[in-house]
């Protein structure tokens, strides 16, 4: 089988730790097991980080240690590297590690041999990452003004993106040449007056479940709220879900300031729940435990989230990322709009999110969703009945994607393509590289002609250009012309730092699959 060419150094600088996964056949089966036993053998910080949960952590600008970076043959490349808003230092850049080793809960002011200072950053001494810069002013503290501050700034950019509860169009799209060829409409991604989204209004009446307790939340107060680098806070994401928040911290850092950012959130929002996320596999990276937890009120068993005018049964607790991926919203209302008397196969679906949308927004002939988990396809089937949906509209398969794809006999009109992470470690560039090879060749095989397949990449080691070279010799052997009609990355709520743009961990692809 031919290799596919990568751009190795994109996935060096990225400067992750490894983490052992297993292989393809065993991967999605026990890759969170593993991740346990993983924390239990290598973890290097427990009980003595739980009290910042609830106390604060108190940070005098003029008592952080200092870290100094090495002297550099180079020009001074680590200098360099920082001035361009990259805001990684590495552990073999620091000159003084050995002393710092000795208070790993701290923060610390980042100079280089000539005391020049580049700002304050959260440390880990045992991270490939030892620090990330949150500010480029040292002179200040962090506290809890601090991240309200931040907090607000990424509030108001959110809040732009939302115009009196109509969501403004996020969606790129086919030309008007393109989609007259593919048989879809030329509306470029722009929803029509009557599938706007609007604030919270009934749910639809056809349903048979005690909903009254169940809380609706609506899809313009509900969105990735920090974004890590992207809002210039390494380390932390934050989701808002309306009146509850999903909080991840994937560095030590972060969790240091966990109680301080908790109390900058109630200021600003004032939610109802507050839940740490942090079974994120990330955190391995930084040695820490991986846990859920609920920090301030009640969760319920669920929620329900309105996105274009469909409603969908989420598990905060225990669903994939934080409940939603909200970096697929404009994908979602992208591809509903092509839907239009189409048959559409949505594959690692989840909770149906893009199969209910095709279905009850884009009016398509047939859709199929296919999820092997059997918790998120009862979801998505519960989902599709509170929409009025039915066996006629929509059907849901729990199944291996890959198997099914293997014995599928049918066409479609649109195939969605949305495995998890295949390359969790540069350990995988290689292997993984062949299962999105697989994959894709099999989706290309139930595509009708003209048919438009839609993949989407979720891993940080591979930059755009490896992502391309995927897809390319993905149709090596195809007898199809292939044309992309689409591409991008996630929705607007997830900003980017520009100096890591080539990093991103969120790629998408629509082609057309021509005769």
């Amino acid at each position: 089988m031919a290799k596919v060419r990568f751009n190795r150094q994109s996935y060096r600088q990225q400067g992750l730790a490894h983490a052992r996964f297993f292989s393809h056949a065993r991967f999605f089966a026990r890759a969170r097991f593993f991740a346990h036993a993983k924390f239990e053998k290598n973890t290097k910080f427990g009980e003595e980080l739980l009290k910042y949960h609830h106390e604060q952590y108190v940070d005098k600008a003029h008592r952080r240690p200092d870290l100094y970076l090495k002297g550099n043959e180079n020009k001074h490349a680590h200098d360099n590297r920082l001035r361009r808003n990259i805001p990684f230092v590495y552990s073999n850049e620091v000159k003084n590690l050995a002393e710092l080793k000795g208070n790993p809960f701290t923060l610390v002011n980042v100079k280089n041999e000539n005391d020049e200072s580049f700002g304050v950053a959260t440390f880990n001494p045992y991270s490939l990452i030892t620090a990330r810069i949150i500010s480029t002013n040292a002179l200040f503290s962090v506290n809890v003004n601090f991240f309200v501050e931040r907090l607000k700034k990424a509030l108001a950019w959110r809040s732009k993106m939302v115009e009196g509860g109509k969501r403004v169009n996020w969606g790129g799209g086919l030309s008007t040449n393109e989609a007259s060829k593919s048989g879809v409409a030329p509306t470029g991604g722009i929803p029509s007056k009557d599938t706007a989204i609007s604030p919270i209004g009934e749910i639809p009446p056809n349903q048979n479940y005690p909903l009254s307790e169940v809380p609706l939340l609506p899809s313009d107060t509900s969105y990735r709220l920090i974004n890590g680098e992207g809002d210039n806070i390494p380390g932390l994401i934050i989701d808002r879900y309306h009146d509850y928040v999903s909080i991840q911290h994937l560095t030590l850092g972060m969790e240091l300031l966990a109680a301080t950012i908790n109390e900058a959130v109630m200021e600003v929002l004032n939610p109802k729940v507050i839940l740490f996320r942090n079974d994120n596999k990330e955190r391995l990276n930084e040695r820490l435990h991986i846990y859920k937890k609920i920090v301030h009120g009640k969760l319920p068993e669920q929620v329900i989230l309105k996105e274009n005018n469909c409603f969908f049964f989420i598990d905060m607790l225990n669903s994939p990322n934080t409940g939603w991926f909200h970096n697929r919203r404009h994908l979602r209302q992208l591809i509903s709009d092509y839907a239009y008397d189409k048959k559409v196969l949505d594959l690692f679906s989840y909770v149906g999110s893009f199969g209910i949308q095709c279905s009850k927004k884009g009016k398509a002939k047939k859709v199929l969703c296919v999820e092997k988990d059997r918790k998120f396809t009862n979801l998505a089937e519960e989902s599709a009945y509170m929409n009025n949906l039915r066996n006629k509209d929509i059907e849901f398969v729990c199944s291996d994607a890959i198997t099914f794809l293997e014995n599928c006999k049918e066409l479609f009109d649109i195939v969605i393509l949305d495995p998890p992470n295949l390359i969790p470690t540069s350990k995988f560039i290689s292997s993984g590289s062949q299962r999105y090879l697989h994959i894709i060749r099999l989706a290309t095989n139930c595509i009708s002609s003209n048919g438009l397949l839609l993949i989407i990449f979720s891993n940080k080691l591979c930059s755009y250009q490896d992502h391309i070279n995927i897809i390319n010799e993905s149709f090596v052997d195809s007898n199809r012309t292939v044309k992309i009609v689409g591409q991008g990355r996630g929705s607007p709520d997830h900003p980017a730092n520009l100096s890591l743009y080539q990093f991103s961990d969120f790629y998408w692809f629509l082609l057309q699959l021509c005769p």
